[in-house]
């Protein structure tokens, strides 16, 4: 039965495990209200793939958030103890293995054959996708089990009952979150 989802606040983040739909959502989320939309991996990645310091992805990540209002998406991980107190809202994603690894290898085949751009220059080839030990595919198949941990543990800390916490666990509720949006 449906009972509604909370509306969120003005600083929200999208979590969940790779291809459940964060930065789709979190785009929606973002053109809906009209405001900006902010990439936790674009503030991540340099070109070439290569990760920025930690401290340049804080700078770069708490400069951006300090509007009134944004969208982002990206898991929190070794960033939450300074992007945490910037959220007044986090949606987490929790959507079934199946479905986000069907969906995680369509996105992957489609980036790796038009060879779009992701961020900072960086595209997702057919070497770096499948034939290598950084494939997201594996990743993603093996941190569901962990993002689910992960979330599940914030969602429940009394530390973070400030927090509007938003778990949609299937692609119809994210379909009625969207409708229901101000």
């Amino acid at each position: 039965m449906y009972e509604g989802f909370p509306q969120p606040g003005n600083r929200i983040t999208v979590v969940g495990n790779c291809g459940s739909g964060k930065t789709t959502l979190a785009r929606a989320i973002a053109q809906r209200r009209g405001v900006p939309y902010l990439s936790v991996d674009e503030a991540l990645w340099k070109p070439g793939w290569v990760m920025r310091d930690d401290d340049e992805v804080q700078r770069r990540l708490t400069e951006a958030m300090a509007a009134d209002a944004w969208v982002s998406d990206g898991n929190l991980g070794s960033r939450s103890h300074y992007v945490l107190p910037l959220l007044d809202t986090v949606i987490w994603l929790d959507l079934p293995k199946h479905l986000v690894m069907r969906r995680l290898l369509a996105r992957t085949v489609r980036r790796a054959w038009t060879k779009e751009e992701l961020f900072s220059g960086n595209r997702e080839g057919w070497r770096h996708s499948f034939a290598s030990k950084e494939s997201i595919l594996p990743y993603a198949w093996n941190a569901h089990a962990m993002y689910r941990r992960r979330y599940e543990a914030l969602f429940a800390d009394p530390d973070y009952a400030h927090l509007k916490r938003i778990r949609l666990t299937t692609p119809r509720q994210v379909e009625q979150f969207m409708r229901d949006l101000a």
